[in-house]
């Protein structure tokens, strides 16, 4: 059979995409279980039905009532938003040095930066810690938020992307007298935003997502972000039957804003992914 028949290659391209939308439908089940979860009545337990029935808004009632998750939404907003574009300005002004300057070991110094993105996260804790404590930083923001900016992973990123653009537009605007802060604002900084924007959906998430080091540097009930407070909800039924309406609630509320994110940056994620894929 000849697979190189029009007719033939256009029953495969439609098959393709009948399997890529079946593969995305069925990634979308849990999203709907959780959201039709969050809106149960607690009677209902944990049981799984496809048709909704029996809706309420009581478990979103109870998070805005009983819980100071309003708190919490702003802690894990306000943390993750800063730290985001502190990470992407901070990486970007890493990498474009390390793409586009010759210095003595700048070679070895993008290694260095390799070596620390196989390190795992869990192996950093302990340190981490002893400084938190040294310097009296559990139970605030700077706790949250310092830790975070020293991501390799998004200075590897930005070397990247920067590799790309060629090096004859930097020479250029050197010759008319542009200085290294103006290069970098005014040059470097436009012609990068598909990076700039892809950077702030993966730092962003990045954040967000830090259940672990947040469960360790943040103990009191006002600091707690959004993903420790919902998780505060499956503690507080521990003597109880779980109350899943109730965690699923608070989850479906914390997908808002990674949600929102993408939405906001979706123009750049795509071009800015594949911008870093072949270097100039």
């Amino acid at each position: 059979m000849n697979i190189t028949h029009p007719s033939l290659q256009g029953i495969v391209q439609k098959s393709f995409v009948v399997l890529v939308v079946l593969l995305a439908l069925l990634s979308l089940v849990p999203l709907y279980f959780g959201v039709l979860t969050s809106f149960k009545p607690s009677s209902s337990g944990g049981a799984v039905s496809l048709i909704p029935e029996n809706l309420t808004l009581d478990n979103y009632k109870y998070l805005f009532t009983r819980t100071r998750i309003l708190r919490w939404f702003f802690n894990s907003l306000f943390t993750s938003t800063l730290a985001a574009a502190i990470i992407v300005y901070l990486s970007a002004l890493a990498g474009y040095p390390l793409a586009k300057k010759k210095f003595p070991g700048v070679k070895w110094l993008f290694w260095i930066i390799i070596v620390f993105m196989t390190i795992p996260k869990e192996a950093l804790l302990l340190p981490l810690f002893m400084m938190m404590k040294e310097y009296h930083l559990f139970n605030t923001y700077y706790g949250i938020i310092l830790p975070a900016l020293a991501w390799p992973f998004a200075v590897f990123l930005m070397k990247q992307f920067i590799s790309t653009i060629p090096s004859d537009l930097f020479d250029a605007a050197e010759i008319d007298g542009c200085g290294p802060l103006r290069l970098f604002h005014s040059i470097l900084l436009p012609i990068i935003k598909p990076a700039l924007g892809a950077l702030s959906i993966f730092a962003f998430v990045y954040v967000w997502n830090d259940y672990i080091w947040q469960l360790i540097v943040i103990t009191s009930l006002e600091m707690k972000t959004l993903p420790l407070g919902v998780a505060g909800l499956q503690e507080q039924s521990a003597s109880d039957a779980v109350n899943y309406g109730q965690l699923m609630a608070g989850s479906t509320l914390g997908a808002i804003p990674l949600l929102a994110v993408f939405l906001f940056f979706q123009k750049y994620f795509t071009s800015g992914i594949t911008m870093g894929a072949v270097k100039g």
